[in-house]
């Protein structure tokens, strides 16, 4: 079996990343949680709630406000970084170390503010990925959310990996349930090597009813050999992973 390693995260710091929260834990599945202070888009955790996810789990930076960084100034868009991963720190009394880019949206200027203020790597949202080749520009493998035929295969052909990309065309995946992707992918990177990363919403699993469809990926997470590492977004970066 080729090296694979299994990690998760999940975006915005919504109340319901502690049901999240409940059931990574029933399966043992490491994940980093990135969490902005006050998400002006949407219900956020408070300061407990977000102390009782840091207990567990990483907690990664989002800005302060999850704001999309590439529509306002630098000056401002460094103070949302900064601010953010300060006003982390002081909550769960420790340092962040990975940073999630707002809406996946980030340009040359922001990946170096990230890289500036003290952060190890950064998570885009592009998908279909088995390595990082750039920390700052992290991708993933796949999103808990049901995508258009057409995205799919666009993301996947961006990902530059021609195996997986021939993989899910000769499965038929790019029109599957993100689920039935998801356990088939995974199979895949055990077989082949490489890093599976699954990342989402708590608040778009709940708005979908998917959790049903969740625990059924993380359960056959949770049934890998002991072999299999699973590791948070922060401890992947500092593995260096690189080509699958």
């Amino acid at each position: 079996m080729s090296k694979a390693i299994i990690t998760t995260s999940w975006d915005d710091g919504h109340p319901l990343d502690l049901k999240l929260a409940e059931l990574l834990q029933r399966y043992a599945i490491p994940a980093t949680f990135y969490i902005p202070i006050d998400n002006i888009e949407r219900q956020g955790m408070n300061t407990q709630e977000i102390r009782e996810i840091a207990q567990s789990f990483d907690v990664g930076g989002h800005t302060y406000h999850h704001i999309d960084l590439t529509r306002i100034a630098r000056a401002e868009a460094e103070r949302e970084i900064v601010e953010g991963k300060e006003g982390l720190e002081e909550i769960i009394d420790r340092e962040t170390r990975s940073f999630c880019y707002p809406h996946g949206r980030f340009n040359d200027e922001i990946v170096d503010i990230v890289e500036r203020v003290g952060f190890i790597g950064g998570r885009t949202v592009k998908m279909f990925t088995r390595s990082i080749k750039n920390p700052f520009r992290m991708g993933t493998t796949v999103l808990a959310k049901d995508l258009r035929l057409t995205a799919r295969a666009k993301l996947s052909a961006a990902s530059l990996d021609p195996s997986l990309f021939y993989f899910m065309l000769k499965n038929k995946l790019f029109s599957a349930g993100w689920d039935r992707i998801a356990t088939e992918t995974l199979d895949f990177v055990i077989r082949n090597g490489g890093v599976w990363h699954l990342w989402g919403h708590s608040w778009e699993i709940d708005d979908n009813n998917d959790w049903r469809r969740l625990k059924k990926v993380l359960l056959k997470i949770s049934m890998l050999p002991q072999e299999v590492e699973r590791v948070s977004n922060s401890q992947l970066i500092r593995k260096g992973w690189g080509e699958a």
